[in-house]
Order: structure tokens, then C-alpha cells, then sequence
């Protein structure tokens, strides 16, 4: 099977003109191809958010025509979560995963805990900029295998430090694994060691194949 860049770039037209049935017209022909959830999110969604991201960015794409795009994407990415999800009947690990403290961009991250969803995790997603405080409540009361934190722009590193800093203090049942990502740990490979993490993933497939291996030893 081979995918190509015009389903990116028809993908990109139609969420940037706000057609939601284009785009998960995309999204659908992918899938009836036979490609799996990754190369959706990787091949196809990801490359069209980062254009939309650079075209705000030089005010080519206004703020609401972003919203609307990323909207649209996010959608496109519930159905194919939808169409390729099968619950799993075994004994799962379980993932915490959030946005740093004031951390807003939260796609990755869900792309992320849908393809460990699919591998059998059981995996808790919190979303956008979530309170130290809060997070590490949650951590206690699930007692999980991982947590995973995500950062898009250095400003927020900080953050993330926090974050894993409460995790190695707190008063929990088991340590778990830290795993960080977002475009902010892409450029610098050592920066997920320097804030404390256990392991830095690149993307969604690298995250489930590294937790796979630090928590099931597969």
C-alpha cells in the first residue's frame, strides 16, 4: 500500500476551508486502504496541523480559522479512533497523561493515548494545562504504571519540571514511568533527561513501543 502527499494536502484544503465531510472523506479513504492509525495521525494529520500552525504564525490564517481548522482535525481523529478501536479483554496497563500548567495545544497528546488505547492501555487523558496539584491527585487515586506530560513551546519546559519534580516527591503507592513529548522535546533530544523523565517519545507510534517495553517488557 502506498499513501502520498495529495491525501495531506486535500486533507489540509478541506480543514482549512472548513469542510468537515472533505476531511473525513480523507480520513475514511486511508482507512479503507488499509493503513493503520498511526500512519493517519502521522502521514496525514500531523503534517496538515504544522501547516495551519505555520500560517497563523506568519497571519495568513486568522485565530478563528485556525480554531476551526484544528476543530475539524480533532473530529477527523475521534472517527478514525472510532472505526479502528476494539476493546481488548485482558489485564491493562494504565497511562496518566496531561498538558503541562498552562500548556493549551493537547492534539498530540491524544493522539498519543488513542494509539495506547488500541494497544490495550487503559488510558486516562486530562487534556490542556492541567494543575500540578490536581494531576497529582489523580495519580495517587489511579494509582497508574505511567504518566505522560506533554509541552509544545519552551516557555513551558519549566513546567514540565515541576510537574515530574511533585511526581518524585510525592507519597505514592508505586513510582511510575514519566514519559514526556511535544514539539518542545524535538529539537534537543537530552531535554527529557535533564527535566527528570524516565523517556522522551518523538510521536505516538514511539511512545507505545517505549512503554510497551519499560511496563509490559514487551
Amino acid at each position: 500500500m502506498t499513501g502520498g502527499i495529495d491525501e495531506t494536502a486535500t486533507f489540509l484544503d478541506a480543514i482549512r476551508r472548513g469542510d468537515r465531510k472533505g476531511a473525513f472523506e480523507v480520513i475514511d479513504d486511508a482507512l479503507d486502504r488499509g493503513f493503520a492509525l498511526h500512519y493517519v495521525h502521522n502521514r496525514i494529520i500531523t503534517p496538515a496541523l504544522r501547516e495551519v500552525g505555520r500560517l497563523w504564525q506568519e497571519d495568513i490564517m486568522t485565530v478563528a480559522e485556525e480554531h476551526l481548522a484544528s476543530g475539524i482535525a480533532q473530529a477527523a481523529m475521534h472517527r478514525a479512533f472510532e472505526r479502528t478501536f476494539h476493546w481488548k479483554d485482558r489485564q491493562t496497563p494504565r497511562i496518566v497523561a496531561a498538558c503541562a500548567p498552562g500548556e493549551q495545544h493537547c492534539i498530540g497528546l491524544k493522539m498519543v493515548c488513542d494509539l495506547l488505547e488500541l494497544d490495550g492501555w487503559d488510558a486516562i487523558y486530562l487534556g490542556a494545562s492541567v494543575p500540578v496539584e490536581g494531576l497529582i491527585d489523580l495519580v495517587r487515586e489511579k494509582n497508574p504504571d505511567a504518566v505522560g506530560i506533554s509541552a509544545t513551546i519552551d516557555p513551558h519546559i519549566p513546567r514540565v519540571q515541576e510537574v515530574i519534580d511533585a511526581l518524585r516527591s510525592a507519597d505514592l503507592k508505586k513510582r511510575p514511568f514519566v514519559v514526556v513529548g511535544g514539539r518542545a522535546f524535538l529539537t534537543d533530544p537530552s531535554l527529557g533527561a535533564r527535566v527528570g523523565a524516565d523517556l522522551t517519545a518523538t510521536d505516538g507510534e514511539s511512545a507505545v513501543k517505549m512503554l510497551d517495553r519499560a511496563v509490559r517488557g514487551a
